[in-house]
């Protein structure tokens, strides 16, 4: 009994050890080890640093509510982001000189509310009071604005309502720990699903300036082979053949012998078409199938039996591909025509009306590529054809090799992994840079931006946006120095001034202007350029009209 009682006097004597142990824990957490946890859970790192809170005055007719002071020094935008005037940047009437447009200064203007007028004040970043690390990152500063009605809800700038304005949080962004930008340049905020590819492309700036002081430049972008990640789209690709009669035997035959080999190197997850053409359209199976051995021998016994005769219709070939049910969502849509260019019958055959129907048809679904040999060719519908539609055209004049360089062009425009490009440059020099579309970005292929510049330009901006094969979003951003900028030799004001004129003739061909045809004459007449067309393209083709016979003098006998 006395040991029974003795083990339950150690037992109680124990729990009540431990409860007196547990209540002196739980004061101490919360008197001093929880303050010093939260104030770490608070400073974690984060996508933005809260720079302070702005109250913004209500009404007109209401006195302003007191403003809360920065929590910390205004923050001025450095200096090297100002001659980058990229979309969100404007230009304002210059003091000096009156009706011209100068970039305006680097500060930050809060848009116009409805409800509460003008805002009138400016908020601004010190750069030179960051740290180096962070003005590395390279990120502009923008404010985020909640704004509240008078109902309680959420009021955005199209609100017409008229309540109180809400407080204006200014932040400042910065990227997650993980994500290396070492751009150059400055870019503009992009969603979250944005990556960027600055690191996987070779960017090269080119200048060069004539004898009359005007500064001309070339950008560059050309994939690294070996350090690219971005997979090769699964493309649908259609080859349309000329076999009219205005084509030789030779040039049939390497036309043929370029895309048999072309085929051979499709991925499995690609798709073709065959369409040969005369008088009307030819195709092979009537759909996109995918190169698998039996289609690839349907494909190689189709090629071999091609003829030529018979008059050229080009419309008919492109036409059908232009419908939106033939673009698959997703996947980069490609048409090659290996022709001479030399329309003449059909629904529609004088070359500018066949380039502008083609082209409001497609509206950029479809990409264009045009191939021609030998020197018997309509240049001016290959050409505008090619570049009103996302495409290049490529010629060849020494036709007995023109098979093998039919099949490079094919292979080397073929695997794309950036589709559905756009891009801008800095905007003073947005006007004076081309093309303004442009094609897809291909793993072996260079793409090339042309422009101009005034002397007292430093820095030229550029950022490119597009789609790679997983469905995410990818930008490019480049700023280049045009006191380091590569030397380019005397042949790129001439480039410059033919992607000004190609430019010039599209436009034409939507729309005949005399003003614009004035202009290509100017623009050739001051580079020693050729005119490249005849104007017998640019006007309406007219077929030569039967000849009569004349009955006056003519004598029957009966």
């Amino acid at each position: 009994m006395y040991r029974s009682n003795k083990t339950f006097y150690i037992f109680l004597s124990v729990a009540l050890s431990l409860l007196v142990h547990i209540i002196i824990f739980m004061i101490s957490w919360n008197l001093s080890l929880k303050p010093i946890i939260a104030t770490e859970m608070m400073q974690k790192p984060s996508k933005y640093i809260k720079l302070g809170n702005i109250t913004l005055p209500s009404q007109l007719n209401e006195e302003p509510k007191p403003q809360l002071k920065p929590t910390h020094e205004p923050i001025k935008v450095p200096d090297r982001y100002t001659s980058q005037n990229f979309p969100g940047t404007k230009l304002v009437e210059s003091s000096e000189k009156p009706g011209a447009k100068t970039p305006s200064p680097d500060v930050f203007k809060l848009p116009k509310s409805p409800s509460d007028g003008a805002f009138t004040k400016i908020l601004e970043i010190d750069g030179n009071k960051l740290e180096k690390d962070r003005l590395s990152q390279n990120r502009l500063v923008v404010p985020k604005i909640p704004r509240t009605s008078s109902g309680g809800g959420t009021g955005g700038a199209g609100d017409g309502g008229e309540g109180t304005a809400g407080p204006i949080e200014l932040k400042l962004r910065i990227p997650m720990p993980g994500r290396n930008i070492s751009t150059p340049g400055s870019r503009l905020l992009p969603d979250e699903n944005l990556s960027n590819i600055d690191s996987l492309m070779d960017v090269r700036l080119f200048k060069h300036i004539d004898q009359d002081g005007v500064g001309f430049f070339r950008i560059d972008i050309s994939p690294r082979k070996k350090f690219s990640t971005l997979k090769p789209f699964d493309k649908d690709i259609v080859f349309c053949i000329d076999t009219s009669g205005s084509i030789s035997k030779d040039k049939l035959y390497e036309f043929r012998d370029g895309v048999q080999k072309a085929l051979q190197k499709l991925n499995p997850g690609d798709r073709f078409e065959i369409v040969s053409f005369k008088h009307r359209a030819f195709p092979l199976f009537g759909e996109l199938r995918k190169p698998d051995p039996s289609t690839l021998e349907k494909a190689d016994k189709f090629l071999r039996r091609l003829e030529r005769s018979g008059s050229t219709d080009i419309y008919s070939a492109i036409e059908p591909f232009t419908e939106p049910k033939m673009k698959t969502e997703g996947r980069p849509f490609i048409l090659f025509l290996a022709s001479d260019g030399n329309t003449n019958t059909g629904e529609v055959y004088d070359s500018r009306t066949l380039i502008n129907e083609i082209s409001n048809r497609n509206q950029d679904s479809l990409s264009i590529f045009t191939f021609s040999s030998g020197l018997n060719k309509n240049p001016f519908l290959l050409d505008l054809l090619a570049y009103r539609n996302r495409g290049e055209s490529f010629s060849s004049d020494d036709i007995r090799k023109s098979g093998l360089a039919l099949e490079n062009f094919i292979e080397e425009v073929s695997s794309i992994i950036v589709m559905n490009l756009d891009y801008q440059v800095s905007s003073s020099l947005a006007d004076d840079a081309f093309p303004k579309k442009l094609p897809h970005l291909y793993s072996q292929h260079t793409l090339s931006v042309y422009g101009k510049f005034p002397l007292d330009t430093k820095e030229v901006g550029l950022r490119i946006t597009g789609v790679d094969s997983m469905g995410k979003r990818q930008e490019l951003v480049y700023a280049g120095n045009l006191d380091t900028a590569l030397p380019a030799d005397n042949s790129l004001p001439k480039k410059w001034a033919l992607q000004y004129i190609f430019n010039l003739y599209s436009r034409l061909t939507s729309s005949s202007d005399e003003e614009i045809r004035s202009e290509i004459s100017k623009t050739a007449h001051a580079y020693g350029i050729e005119v490249p067309y005849l104007d017998k393209y640019l006007d309406k083709y007219q077929p030569p009209e039967e000849e009569k016979p004349d009955f006056k003098d003519m004598k029957l006998d009966f």
